[in-house]
């Protein structure tokens, strides 16, 4: 597979099924939606000037492969952060209105993390 690559001049360049996979994750991606996702992964396959069906099909496979693995990381982390009583009771002590990457809220749902309240608040 290949794409164009504009830096003081054009060319092409091959790329490697990772590189291409890790080029994707550091532009706009959504960890909350795979759809929103989707329409990301559209927009990036059309800069490749030489992909075949296959190595179309096969890309997209990796990232969302990537994707799952990437939102699960960010989710292990997040409960993490609610493991026992006392990172529930620092957590309430410092709500964040916004969370950001890593943050409690960022992934889980409010139900989310009340779960992991009861299930984790006597350890």
């Amino acid at each position: 597979m290949k794409r164009e690559i504009t830096k003081w001049t054009t060319s092409m360049e091959e790329v490697i099924m990772e590189e291409a996979v890790n080029d994707f994750f550091e532009e706009n991606w959504d960890p909350n939606s795979w759809v929103h996702t989707e329409v990301y992964l559209d927009s990036y396959i059309e800069d490749f000037n030489e992909i075949s069906d296959k190595e179309e099909d096969l890309l997209r496979v990796e990232i969302k492969k990537e994707f799952d693995k990437r939102v699960n990381k960010l989710r292990q982390e997040e409960i993490a952060q609610l493991k026992d009583r006392k990172s529930i009771l620092n957590w309430i002590g410092n709500p964040t209105d916004w969370p950001e990457e890593g943050d409690v809220g960022y992934m889980l749902s409010k139900e989310e993390i009340l779960d992991l309240i009861l299930q984790n608040g006597n350890k």
